[in-house]
Parts: structure tokens; sequence; C-alpha cells
């Protein structure tokens, strides 16, 4: 009798290391699988961009390098998740922890001299891009959209005078003109790939925005600037760019423009773009004057659930 306690206790104990086990394996991913990312930038003489990409907890993956279609000679840089000289190497780096994964990441730096620009449109887009890894394994993963600029020759009129971000995936930027201008029109990139994922309004009223110049010269921050970080969205000033009734608009010299920029904040994607301000200046001179925006999200377990069933279930 004893004996036939002892077997069944050593079945059940069996049966559930098989069944753990076998959940364990359940939930181990084939390859990394990498997050999407919305990128561009003037290339400069080199520019750097990091990717991010969930991996396994056993025997987690590194980038040691990467094949783009378009640049070549393109760098892996060190991630800044680990210490250095003195990181210990049995301690893997990364950006967060999950149950069975690691959200790390690899810096990509381009240098202009390598990169094949678009004749017509000198430019470079990419949305794969071949990965390689320490474990001797590659991959093309789908990275979003990147897109690559020769240097920026456009013309600046607008100074920019106050700026901010916050961790409720906002951000403003107030500017003033440095010659009369006419803006024709204001968007953001991607637009195919984000809808309804960034929104943007345009603030112009000048009585109330020239009271930020005081800042400038060392004067108190207006009460309605706080006042509108609390506010919703929908009670922020201002008009938003779907609106076509909007532009054209023509601002004098010292006229302010406050723009204000929303991100969905339950989307698990990396912003690094700008918002495009485009018009013509009183002599007629064309003019693409950018205001940047990063955005990242911080990611739960449920985004990572969500994500990997996504992604896994899309192949």
């Amino acid at each position: 009798m004893k004996e036939r306690l002892l077997w069944a206790g050593i079945l059940l104990i069996l049966l559930s290391w098989i069944g753990n086990y076998s959940y364990f394996q359940s939930k181990q991913l084939e390859q990394p699988i990498f997050l999407d990312h919305f990128y561009e930038g003037f290339l400069g003489e080199e520019r750097s961009f990091t990717f991010y990409y969930l991996t396994n907890k056993v025997d987690p993956a590194e980038v040691t390098h990467v094949q783009i279609d378009g640049a070549h000679m393109v760098n892996v840089i060190d991630d800044g998740q680990g210490f250095g000289f003195w990181q210990d190497s049995s301690v893997p780096s990364f950006v967060q922890e999950f149950r069975h994964y690691y959200l790390k990441s690899a810096t990509l730096q381009f240098n202009k001299e390598f990169v094949q620009l678009n004749e017509l449109e000198p430019s470079l887009s990419f949305e794969t891009m071949e990965v390689f890894f320490n474990n001797q394994s590659s991959m093309i993963a789908d990275v979003g959209k990147v897109s690559l600029y020769q240097d920026d020759m456009s013309l600046n009129v607008f100074d920019s005078r106050m700026s901010s971000g916050s961790n409720q995936h906002r951000s403003e930027e107030a500017m003033v003109t440095r010659e009369p201008i006419t803006i024709e029109d204001v968007s953001i990139p991607f637009p195919e790939e984000i809808a309804g994922e960034v929104a943007v309004k345009v603030d112009l009223d000048q009585d109330r925005l020239k009271e930020l110049e005081t800042v400038r010269h060392g004067g108190e921050i207006p009460a309605w600037f706080d006042e509108n970080r609390d506010r919703e969205w929908e009670e922020i000033p201002g008009v938003s760019i779907e609106e076509n009734e909007l532009f054209p608009v023509t601002l004098n010299t010292n006229e302010w423009m406050h723009l204000y920029m929303y991100f969905n904040p339950e989307r698990t994607s990396y912003y690094e773009f700008g918002i495009h301000i485009k018009g013509q200046t009183e002599n007629g001179e064309n003019f693409e004057q950018i205001a940047p925006i990063i955005d990242h999200p911080y990611l739960e377990q449920q985004d990572i659930d969500q994500l990997i069933a996504e992604k896994e279930g899309g192949q």
C-alpha cells in the first residue's frame, strides 16, 4: 500500500514537471521579435537609431551585425544598457524584463558615405533588415519603417522658444517666426502606418502666446502653460491639423505658433520623427521645417503577450 502511494506521488511529480516544462517550452520564441519603429532623420556625417526586440530569457540573443539594402557598413554600437568594462558578462543587459522574455536594444549607426540615396528624392527608406545574432542564427526582421534623408539644407523660418514632453505621451513646442511666412501645411510622416496614433493641434492665439516671451527674459511661466498639462486632449487650445480650413495661414515676423502633440499611450511602437511645417516666405521661397519628436512606449506584460500573439499569428 505504501509502495503504491509512493509511486503515485512520484508519478504526480513527474506529470507536474512535464506539464510545467511543456508550458515553459510553449512560451519560448522561435526567434526574436522586433517591435515596430517609425524613424526618420537627416544623415549629416552619421546618424544612429535604436531598435528594440524581444528575446527569450534562456540564452538571450544579442545582435552582432545587420544588413540593410542600400546601406553598407552599418555599425552595431553599445546599446547603453550595460556597464562597459566593469559589466559582468554573465548578467544579460536588457531594457525591460518580462515573465519569459527580455526587451533588448541594438543601436545602429549609419554613415552617409555608405548610404545609397534615391536620386529623384534623396532618401533611403527600409522596413526590413537581415539581423545576425551571437548564437549564429539570423532572420529577416520587420522593424516598422525608417526614412533617412541627406543633409538638412532646408530654410529655417522659426526659432524654437519652448519645448517640453511628459510621461503622459504628450509634447509641445512653441516657436516664433524669423520673417513673414505663409504656412500651407502641417503634417506627420508615415500617415498610413500611424493613422489615429498621433494627434497634432496648432495654436495661433498671439495675445496669449506672447506671454511666453517673458520666460525668455527670466519671467515666470504663464499659469495656463502648466494648466494645459493637466487638461484632457479635447480641452487643449488649438485646431487639429486634420481640419482642412486651418491652412493656409499667414504670420508676420515675431509671431507665434504653438504645436501640441499627443501619442496613443497604448501603442507598442517607437517614434523618432518630426512634425513637418511647409509653406512659403514673403519672398516666395519654399520652406520645410521640422519640429522633432521622440516618444517611446513603456510596455506591460499584457502588451507583450498581445504583441507576440499578433506577430506570430501574422507569420
